[in-house]
């Protein structure tokens, strides 16, 4: 008997580590779970980014004609799956086709008036997709399946369906092996539905009330399954992870003692940090990103937000002392926002020292109770994908190009250049507020013809070009050569990180014709000041460093090994040596051009390179 063919289809906002169909798996186990359905389906999951054309995506989902075709829409692919649907049914009309995901359960009956989808599906997939498969399989009617909405239907809230509320019935794309993880360089990983708030400008935020957890034992199967697999980084999609403090503690127990070497983001709130859960997060290989969104508290009511930023601050001290790494958000133009507030609440977040800090436009988001209220806030906003706010009666059109213009200065500058290990000091000395900094480099980055093109390494260069006008400009010139080296330090180590570990090692044997080159991650550095001595700055004020500490002329070196970023404080001699490993000249012509006859010291030093990936032979 030949299978009907089903084709789900994820087209991705770009190929990094989160581009994985984890919806799209979650369908196909479930449907696969139902035999006598599974029995006459023949259902495969396939992928796509919005960097590929309509017509490419068509064509090949269509190189062997399916029955039918699912799309999950989101904001950032709408109008691409709406053209490729567009081509499909004008090629192949027969094709059933519809659409599931955020797009199509806020906006269900204006997608059926503007594509030729067949029928979609609003709200949660899996139970309502395999009704719809058993249905049509058994050539019954869809009309009155909750979730399901046909040509010529009408809104109607008692035909959407009911959450799963509970999602252990649910089969595991992971342990069923729908998804392969050794297949992705990174994993999402669902651990529960459902948020605790209801954040206005939020999707999370609509549906059914409270947090739908999915239970321990199969995150530790899934987590012990990762780790077989050698996955090395997962983004959890809980949208509060530590909402429930006491079963995030366990969880974060059980990747300790099961996938320690595994990379993990979250999501969290700053309301449920204690000082035991910033150490669990310190202890993991982990990110964490903090939602603040505003400091203002008559802007955070508006959209159903509170904010003690004195007890903030404190939760998010926590996380600083134990050492853990995380980010911030915020949003500009929420209703009651205007320009100064969006300042001040920048000067707020970067206070608090974020390892980054994440800017966003409100974008006013179908489903939200935002996108409900939009009249009554005046809110002008794109009627379409991706509804980002146009102006509003406190952000006027060109005050949001302004905030747009800091955004990118503090992406560029405070998170692309790795500087929240010293803004703070070069703020403090020049007595400016980071949102007065950053609007300056705004000015000055705007020489720049591609400024999200500039590598690190430019960055940095850019960076210390920035600073050096500042410290002239408010007479503190003759500090500038300390900062200059903190700079330094602080860009190479962002380099170190961002260029990761040396991935492939040969032989580790070498002799007189080897030749050598820097791992990625490795960087000889040239210093006025002693390495250890430029460490007591933050402590010690410029003034203070300048009046215990003399110029010391230092080579340091940064490299990375095994994820782990280091420094290396050699002579001058081994300096030159590593500079002179380029991939070209051998280590004997080496050290003839570079008059190095010390070769008992240079081969101990070369045997710890090569042992610590700072060098490779080739």
């Amino acid at each position: 008997m030949k299978k009907i063919t089903l084709k789900l289809i994820s087209i991705h906002i770009k190929d990094s580590p989160q581009a994985v169909p984890l919806a799209a798996a979650s369908l196909k186990a479930q449907i696969d779970s139902v035999p006598s359905d599974s029995l006459r389906l023949d259902v495969s999951f396939h992928d796509y980014t919005v960097d590929n054309s309509a017509d490419f995506i068509s064509e090949d989902i269509c190189r062997n004609i399916p029955d039918m075709i699912g799309f999950s829409i989101y904001l950032w692919n709408r109008h691409l799956v709406l053209e490729t649907c567009r081509i499909i049914k004008g090629k192949f009309p027969a094709v059933l086709l519809f659409a599931g995901g955020p797009e199509a359960t806020a906006l269900p009956l204006i997608l059926l008036d503007c594509a030729p989808f067949d029928f979609v599906i609003k709200g949660e997939g899996e139970i309502v997709l395999t009704e719809v498969m058993s249905r049509l399989l058994n050539c019954n009617t869809l009309e009155d399946i909750p979730g399901v909405f046909l040509k010529g239907a009408k809104a109607n809230p008692g035909k959407d369906q009911q959450p799963v509320m509970n999602l252990n019935a649910l089969p595991s794309p992971f342990l069923t092996g729908t998804i392969d993880p050794s297949r992705y360089s990174g994993l999402l990983w669902e651990l529960s539905r459902g948020c605790p708030f209801k954040c206005g400008f939020c999707f999370e935020s609509r549906g059914v009330a409270g947090v739908r957890q999915i239970s321990l034992e199969r995150i530790r199967k899934e987590l012990e399954l990762f780790e077989e697999k050698k996955v090395t980084q997962v983004f959890v999609l809980d949208p509060t992870f530590n909402s429930d403090i006491k079963r995030a503690k366990k969880i974060l127990h059980m990747i300790l003692k099961i996938a320690p070497l595994i990379h993990f983001t979250f999501e969290i709130r700053a309301e449920f940090i204690d000082s035991e859960i910033a150490g669990f997060f310190a202890r993991i290989h982990c990110s964490l990103q903090v939602g603040l969104e505003s400091a203002g508290r008559e802007v955070l009511a508006n959209v159903n937000r509170t904010i003690d930023t004195v007890k903030y601050a404190e939760k998010i001290a926590l996380l600083n002392s134990a050492g853990a790494i995380f980010g911030l958000d915020l949003i500009y133009g929420l209703p009651g926002d205007t320009p100064d507030g969006f300042k001040e609440s920048l000067n707020y977040a970067l206070g608090l020292q974020p390892n980054h800090l994440d800017i966003f436009p409100l974008a006013v988001i179908p489903g939200t109770a935002l996108y409900d209220q939009a009249e009554s806030f005046l809110l002008n906003f794109l009627q379409d994908a991706p509804y980002t706010l146009i102006s509003s009666p406190g952000f006027s059109e060109s005050a949001m190009a302004e905030a747009e213009r800091l955004k990118n200065a503090c992406e560029i500058f405070y998170n692309r250049g790795g500087a929240a290990g010293w803004m703070f000091m070069a703020l403090e000395t020049l007595n400016l507020a980071p949102s007065d900094f950053l609007s300056d480099f705004a000015v000055h980055l705007s020489s720049c013809e591609k400024p999200f093109e500039l590598t690190r390494g430019a960055i940095t260069v850019m960076q210390s070009s920035f600073v050096k006008e500042q410290f002239v400009r408010h007479n503190r010139k003759h500090l500038f050569p300390v900062m200059e080296d903190i700079i330094i330090i602080h860009g190479a180590l962002n380099r170190s990180l961002y260029a990761g570990p040396l991935v492939t090692t040969g032989s580790r044997s070498f002799n007189d014709e080897t030749v050598f080159c820097l791992s990625p991650g490795t960087i000889s550095l040239s210093l006025k000041y002693d390495f250890d001595e430029l460490m007591t700055v933050g402590e010690l004020t410029f003034e203070e460093f300048l009046e215990h500490y003399s110029t010391k002329k230092t080579h340091p070196v940064v490299y990375n090994c095994d994820g782990a970023v280091k420094t290396l404080t050699i002579d001058r001699t081994l300096s030159r040596l590593l500079c002179s490993f380029t991939g070209i000249d051998s280590l004997k012509a080496v050290c003839g051009k570079e008059n190095i006859k010390a070769r008992k010291k240079i081969y101990e030093f070369l045997e710890f390179a090569v042992e610590e990936q700072m060098i490779h032979p080739i």
